[in-house]
């Protein structure tokens, strides 16, 4: 039990430390390409999808970096497998059907906490990325002069 739980606190750090860059990364990407508000809405649509991508690239490491523990360590028979478990873990959807070994189940509760924690941090940026784009298209629409009627 105590060499998870060691395991667990080293990895969850790995995995802020990860997801504190990439997130670091995006906002320069953001402030830098934010689409402005006379772009055709596609543009900021494309721009909202390569986000979600490179939020999802970040979930993606971690969850190989957990898996990648799990194999070298033995908790389970192999990459593949340990992969599908980390998966399932971070995301919290836990179906059961592959278990760690008594031993290291402490690690898998700690993985599932670490994929709540830093899906909440995507959301976040996902939330304020969006919020930014529609509030300077909502700005620009107040502003434009008003189309003729006929």
């Amino acid at each position: 039990m105590f060499p998870g739980l060691i395991a667990s606190f080293i990895l969850v750090a790995l995995c802020v430390v990860i997801h504190s860059m990439g997130i670091s990364r995006i906002l320069r990407f953001t402030r830098a390409r934010l689409p402005s508000p006379e772009t055709h809405p596609w543009v900021s649509v494309f721009f909202v999808v390569q986000i979600a991508w490179s939020l999802i690239l970040l979930h993606m490491l971690q969850i190989v970096i957990w898996a990648g523990y799990f194999t070298l360590q033995g908790c389970l028979p192999d990459f593949e497998t340990s992969l599908y478990f980390s998966g399932v873990t971070y995301s919290t959807l836990g179906f059961g059907d592959v278990v760690l070994p008594q031993r290291w189940r402490l690690l898998g509760a700690a993985e599932g906490l670490t994929g709540i924690l830093m899906c909440g941090l995507s959301t976040g940026l996902f939330v304020a990325t969006a919020h930014r784009i529609l509030a300077a298209r909502f700005q620009f629409d107040d502003e434009s002069p008003p189309t003729k009627s006929v």
